[in-house]
């Protein structure tokens, strides 16, 4: 009979790695809840060897899932009604969703700013303090101007963007704080939302409370999956990973499954 199991797991792993599109994630099952959807760049890449490709979403396919989002049910929410679904316990919103860009880049304001002006959707975008206005990242005008109207909320990715669990108390404090500071002085108003470096690896026991001490209620990591409605922050927050070059389909499992790959 062990020979047998040992077979059949030989065969599945055989079959995964031959046909990659068996790795979808279509045969688990639907799980409900709240979903954070991670991006990163905006933007066109040709070339799927190229490094940045599965970071960078095409602006085209970006509309096209704001209006499967809309077309099927889904709510996209903003940083302010996530935290107070929280705060209350309970929420009317029904399948709720929310789409968050990691670092800050130029093309959030370029590529993504238009849609979400378009299709009226709010989202939340983490910045590296130490990279705005430099080449490729957001200028602090750009920055105010997304915040100005309504639809963009702005959390911490930390001041430098290095792995926090590999550094020392002092610098993990002064990577949250010092960027907390610095993003409310620019923005003017609090910040209560922070994302992890290097997301599902980038944080430890030693590193979340530090988090909570400076004064942030909400954290991002990048671990897949799909989140309790209310988030009542007892684990971060996980989020899919939709990448450059998937479909329609891979994105219903995203938001259906919390990924769309094993």
């Amino acid at each position: 009979m062990m020979m047998c199991w040992l077979a059949l797991a030989a065969l599945v792993v055989y079959l995964f790695w031959r046909f990659p599109q068996l790795r979808k994630t279509w045969y688990l099952p639907k799980r409900k809840g709240f979903i954070a959807l991670m991006y990163h760049h905006v933007g066109i890449l040709e070339d799927p060897q190229e490094e940045q490709y599965p970071f960078t979403m095409r602006p085209d396919m970006l509309e096209r899932q704001i209006l499967f989002i809309k077309a099927n049910g889904y709510t996209p929410i903003s940083l302010a009604e996530l935290e107070n679904a929280r705060r209350a316990g309970k929420s009317s919103i029904q399948k709720p969703v929310m789409l968050t860009f990691d670092d800050g880049y130029e093309d959030n304001f370029t590529h993504l700013f238009p849609l979400l002006q378009k299709y009226n959707v709010p989202a939340l975008i983490f910045l590296i303090t130490k990279r705005v206005g430099t080449p490729g990242y957001m200028t602090w005008e750009q920055i105010l101007t997304m915040q100005q109207s309504g639809l963009v909320s702005f959390g911490s990715h930390s001041c430098s963007h290095r792995r926090l669990r590999s550094l020392s108390d002092e610098e993990i404090r002064q990577e949250i704080t010092q960027s907390k500071q610095i993003l409310e002085e620019k923005l003017g108003r609090p910040v209560t939302a922070f994302c992890y470096p290097y997301g599902a690896g980038g944080f430890d026991k030693r590193v979340r409370p530090q988090v909570f001490e400076a004064g942030y209620t909400t954290d991002f990591s990048t671990k897949k999956g799909v989140n309790p409605w209310p988030w009542k922050g007892k684990s971060t927050i996980r989020r899919a990973f939709p990448r450059g070059g998937e479909t329609l389909f891979d994105f219903h499992l995203q938001l259906t499954r919390g990924q769309s790959k094993l």
